[in-house]
């Protein structure tokens, strides 16, 4: 049997999701009937409530009527898949795919398009500070660290699954009546652009206040903000996964640098037997000239190191193999890839000597390693999921 029978009375195939068959009324529905915290929590408290009160909060933030739905709607697959605990979820890829790709058909139906990886963010961080709420209040326990601030006061409280399901679909009236001019990010500048032609400042002004672009920017910026900690954290958080699996027996660190940037040391890490540069960027389809210049900085300044020998001298990367395919056949010259590096004047007789990436790399190959993190970070990790030091 290849579907479920929904509360409207569709015939319904989770794994082919035929997106004329999903309802609103059927997700708030199932929702108002599902208990959060696999029924754990000292009294009945429902996805859908919880689904309110991100959709509120997104409000109170004061974010986008389109994430205020987004909010709304993060958990609507679970009306469909039910809900797997997060341990066990983690372990469970091609659960993980089938929830992604029907979660991503409803925000479609509901929204026009998936979420933006920006949108995804806000959704993300109010779904888990609401969760850490709700265990404060419903289980008087307090999970990854203190409570966070939020910025309206939600209800906890136990309510009519009836009353739950109605607001469900009020609350997704009153959204979708409000984003259903939204477009995709891509859209909408391209919309700028084309209207905005030949216009003068007043058509500016008019376009600012009509799309609320100033509150539009400042989500943007929210945004940079996090972003910035986040990649300190992944550069700290997986050098040090990184270095559990590879440290041999006898090794000592003799120094860390583990904050993204320019730290004041020499390398990323320096032990007894090895020096490393970690790179945690994954290289993409499209322009990856500063990843280039990077990695090349890194790959020299390792390869022309006297200083430390005996020790292996090693760069951990995503994407290793467009790493070594550009280090092994670029043309691009060293004063290119240099231009906008302190290394450039340090390094300007190698830069005249070698000439280019690929004759310098040919020639100290040899001399630096480059492994893939893959071999010992999974990307595709999961909060909360403990991780095997042992192997």
């Amino acid at each position: 049997m290849e579907h479920i029978t929904t509360y409207s009375g569709e015939d319904f195939a989770p794994i082919a999701p035929d997106v004329s068959k999903i309802h609103i009324e059927d997700i708030a529905h199932a929702l108002s009937l599902m208990c959060r915290a696999n029924g754990h929590f000292v009294q009945f408290f429902s996805v859908a409530q919880h689904s309110i009160n991100c959709a509120n909060e997104a409000k109170a933030r004061g974010l986008s009527e389109r994430v205020q739905l987004a909010c709304l709607l993060h958990d609507a697959s679970e009306a469909y898949l039910s809900d797997i605990t997060r341990p066990v979820k983690s372990h469970l890829p091609d659960y993980l795919a089938i929830e992604k790709r029907l979660q991503d058909v409803i925000y479609s139906k509901f929204l026009g398009s998936p979420l933006a990886e920006e949108e995804a963010v806000f959704v993300n961080l109010i779904d888990g500070d609401m969760m850490i709420c709700e265990f404060d209040a419903l289980m008087g326990k307090k999970v990854f660290g203190g409570i966070p601030s939020l910025s309206h006061n939600p209800s906890f409280a136990f309510r009519v699954f009836t009353e739950v399901e109605n607001e469900f679909i009020e609350t997704f009236t009153g959204d979708k009546q409000k984003q259903t001019s939204c477009q995709s990010q891509k859209e909408q500048i391209a919309e700028f652009e084309s209207d905005l032609h030949g216009k003068q400042k007043t058509d500016v002004i008019d376009c600012l206040v009509q799309h609320n672009v100033a509150k539009l920017l400042a989500e943007k910026l929210y945004i940079k903000r996090l972003s910035a900690q986040v990649d300190v954290a992944i550069h700290a958080y997986g050098i040090l996964i990184t270095l559990s699996k590879i440290m041999e027996d006898g090794e000592v660190i003799e120094y860390l640098s583990l904050g993204a940037g320019n730290t004041g040391k020499a390398y990323d890490v320096a032990t007894t037997k090895r020096i490393a540069e970690f790179k945690f960027a994954k290289w993409d389809d499209g322009s990856n000239t500063i990843r280039q210049n990077g990695i090349f900085k890194d790959f020299l300044e390792l390869a022309v190191n006297t200083e430390s020998k005996g020790k292996a001298k090693q760069i951990y990367c995503l994407s290793a193999e467009d790493v070594v395919r550009f280090l092994s056949t670029s043309e691009r010259s060293l004063a290119s890839v240099l231009s906008r590096n302190s290394a450039r004047k340090k390094y300007t007789d190698i830069a005249e000597d070698y000439g280019t990436v690929k004759v310098f790399y040919n020639t100290y190959k040899d001399e630096v390693e480059i492994i893939d993190l893959g071999d010992y970070i999974n990307e595709e990790s999961e909060v909360n999921v403990e991780f095997d030091y042992s192997t």
